[in-house]
């Protein structure tokens, strides 16, 4: 069976593409043309060079494989405008449905984000019944990908075999990047740490691909799966990275009210300047919110099994030693 994995050099990608050659599966791994492929060292897999906004390079790239798996995207906080991302987003996607149908594959795979769905509490974790939160259209990224899941979610009621997944915040090793890991360069070797108020569902990547890999064999078509972890606020997460390199911190919390300041101020720089701003209103509110969710319906649909993050930190920690990320 052949597979296509758009994004393949990414931290989530190239894990997919990892499990993928495990069970053998044949996999073309599509990724653009001079990127870093160090992920994907030692990996059994053909690399297709080709851009996701081209029509045609996807159609190529589409041809012949028996399923797809659309890893790629824009995942930046910045800017806030939803048009920055609509190209890479949402219109790629459009040519891999259409490349999809055309080419009759068996299942596409759309990997999407968690906030998508609402979020909740520690308690009462969010799920995949939970509505998009509306003040989240201000977030170019978590809007582009809803319309993108939209999209997919509509073309299934047509005629597309497709399931969607949508991973919360993903840390582990093979982050070339770095991606999401560049938050534990928030916290290593710094005497004091400062920290915002909210907390957010953390999960492994390798867990997560092998989440992927199983709602592509065994996934109800048009169905969504929250691939999630453990909720932890930041300052518990913090917390469990210097408790794992024996690191004597102090912890400051700093004030919703600072962060959401300085947010107003990013979105004042940003529509002056029209210049991309990481701290926005919208980015200044998502770090005070508690973002956790719950994977109970991919744990029972799609045997999704999570993996304790304390064993994640421990693996991303000794991978950025290891490749001389951190001393």
């Amino acid at each position: 069976m052949n597979v296509l994995v758009t994004g393949a050099n990414g931290l989530l990608g190239s894990h997919v593409v990892r499990k993928l050659a495990e069970q053998k599966f044949a996999v073309r791994a599509m990724v653009r043309e001079g990127s870093n492929r160090k992920a994907l060292e030692g990996v059994t897999c053909v690399l297709f060079e080709g851009r996701i906004t081209d029509k045609e390079e996807v159609e190529r790239a589409v041809s012949g494989c028996d399923y797809v798996i659309h890893v790629a995207a824009k995942t930046s906080q910045a800017p806030s405008n939803v048009e920055a991302f609509y190209k890479t987003n949402i219109e790629s996607t459009r040519y891999l449905i259409d490349a999809c149908l055309r080419c009759k594959v068996k299942r596409f795979v759309f990997v999407s984000s968690a906030n998508c769905f609402g979020n909740g509490t520690k308690s009462a974790p969010g799920n995949e019944q939970k509505p998009f939160m509306p003040w989240l259209k201000k977030s170019g990224y978590a809007y582009s990908k809803l319309l993108a899941q939209q999209m997919v979610l509509q073309e299934i009621k047509q005629q597309l075999n497709a399931v969607v997944v949508n991973p919360t915040f993903m840390i582990g090793d093979n982050d070339t990047k770095p991606s999401s890991g560049r938050i534990f360069f928030h916290v290593l070797k710094k005497p004091v740490i400062f920290y915002p108020p909210g907390g957010k569902n953390f999960v492994d990547v390798e867990t997560a691909a092998q989440g992927v890999v199983n709602a592509m064999l065994n996934g109800k078509r048009g169905e969504c799966y929250l691939l999630a972890g453990e909720n932890l606020s930041y300052l518990e997460f913090f917390k469990m990275i210097t408790g794992v390199v024996g690191q004597k911190s102090v912890f400051i919390q700093i004030p919703s009210w600072v962060l959401k300041t300085a947010g107003f101020v990013g979105d004042m720089l940003e529509k002056i300047f029209h210049i991309p701003i990481q701290l926005t209103a919208v980015n200044a509110k998502m770090l005070c919110e508690n973002n956790f969710y719950t994977a109970q319906k991919a744990m029972n649909e799609i045997d999704f099994e999570m993996t304790p993050i304390y064993q994640s930190i421990e693996k991303t920690i000794l991978w950025f030693r290891k490749n001389n990320y951190i001393k």
